[in-house]
C-alpha cells in the first residue's frame, strides 16, 4: 500500500490535467498512488487518464460540486496521508518528499502546507505568494487571511475523516471552512519554499465575485459565532476581519452596479469596525 494518496478533483480540464499528472510523475518521492475524481466532465479525458499507467485510479461521478469530489477522494484514498492538487495546478518536484519528512518527524498529527508560485494559463511563472505563513496553532492568523489552499498541503487521512470532510453545502470556500475547523485542534507547519504552482485563468472556480465573497463572509461568521472561533480569536481582530470582507463585497457589488447592496455592505463594514473609507463610500453609494 502506498504511503501517500495524491488526490486530484477535476471537471472539464483535460489539457491542464495532463500537465498536472506530469508534475506528479516527476515527484522525487515515489511511494504514492494517484486518485482522480471526475465531477461530471464531458471532455473525454478518461482514455487519456487510462493511458497514464496503473498508478492512477479514476472515478467518474455526476456533477455534485468541488466539496463532494474532495470527500469522494478522501473516501477512496488508501494511504495514511493525503495531499490534493487541482487539475489545473502543478506540484513542485520535491513537494511530497519535503512534506513527508515533516510528517515522519512529527509523528503524523500535524498538517503541512506551503506557499505557491503564480503561473499564467501557459504555465509561465508570473509571481509568488508573499503572505507570511505561520506554524503552530494558527487559528488567529488563518482567520485573518487565507493562508492555506486546497493544493500543496498534506493531511493524515484520519484527521480529515474525523473532521467530517468538506461541507458540501458550500459552492466555494469549503476548504477554508475545513482548515479553520481543523486549526482549533491541530498544529499546522509551514514550509518556507513553494509547494505548488497555482494557475490563474478565466475558468477558475474561485474567481473573484461578490457571490463568492459573500460565501467567504458566511464561512467566517459561522466559524466565529458558531464553531468556536470566538474562544481563540480576539474580538477586535475578528471584527476587523469581518469588516474587511464586507468592504470587499461592497466594492464588488459597486462594480457590478448594485448600489443598494453595496450601501448595505459598506454600512455593515463600518459597524463592525469603524473606518473612514467605509463611511464615505456608504454615504456615496446611498445617494
Amino acid at each position: 500500500m502506498a504511503k501517500v494518496s495524491i488526490c486530484i478533483p477535476t471537471f472539464n480540464r483535460r489539457d491542464y490535467l495532463k500537465e498536472t499528472l506530469d508534475s506528479v510523475f516527476a515527484q522525487t518521492y515515489k511511494d504514492y498512488e494517484i486518485i482522480i475524481v471526475d465531477d461530471g466532465s464531458t471532455d473525454g479525458k478518461e482514455e487519456m487518464i487510462k493511458s497514464a499507467g496503473n498508478k492512477v485510479r479514476y472515478y467518474w461521478q455526476e456533477n455534485t460540486g468541488d466539496a463532494a469530489a474532495r470527500n469522494k477522494l478522501i473516501n477512496l484514498a488508501l494511504a495514511e496521508f493525503i495531499t490534493f492538487i487541482d487539475s489545473d495546478d502543478l506540484l513542485i518536484p520535491d513537494t511530497v518528499e519535503r512534506m513527508m519528512k515533516i510528517m515522519e518527524a512529527e509523528g503524523g498529527d500535524v498538517i503541512v502546507y506551503g506557499p505557491y508560485l503564480r503561473i499564467d494559463q501557459d504555465g509561465n511563472v508570473v509571481g509568488r505568494c508573499k503572505r507570511k505563513l505561520y506554524s503552530g496553532y494558527i487559528t488567529k492568523y488563518l482567520f485573518q487571511s487565507i493562508l492555506i489552499h486546497s493544493c500543496g498541503s498534506m493531511f493524515p487521512k484520519r484527521i480529515l475523516e474525523e473532521a467530517g470532510g468538506f461541507d458540501e453545502s458550500l459552492r466555494v470556500c469549503s476548504d477554508y471552512d475545513l482548515w479553520l475547523r481543523l486549526s482549533l485542534k491541530y498544529r499546522f507547519i509551514a514550509l518556507d519554499k513553494p509547494t505548488f504552482k497555482r494557475r490563474r485563468h478565466t475558468g477558475n472556480l474561485s474567481a473573484g465575485s461578490s457571490k463568492n465573497q459573500i460565501v467567504e463572509l458566511k464561512v467566517l461568521e459561522d466559524f466565529y459565532y458558531n464553531k468556536g472561533g470566538d474562544k481563540v480569536i480576539p474580538h477586535r481582530i475578528a471584527m476587523q476581519r469581518l469588516s474587511r470582507e464586507e468592504y470587499r463585497i461592497a466594492r464588488s457589488t459597486l462594480r457590478e452596479r448594485k448600489p443598494n447592496l453595496a450601501a448595505d455592505y459598506f454600512r455593515a463594514s463600518f459597524k463592525h469596525y469603524p473606518n473612514i473609507k467605509a463611511l464615505v463610500l456608504w454615504g456615496l453609494s446611498s445617494l
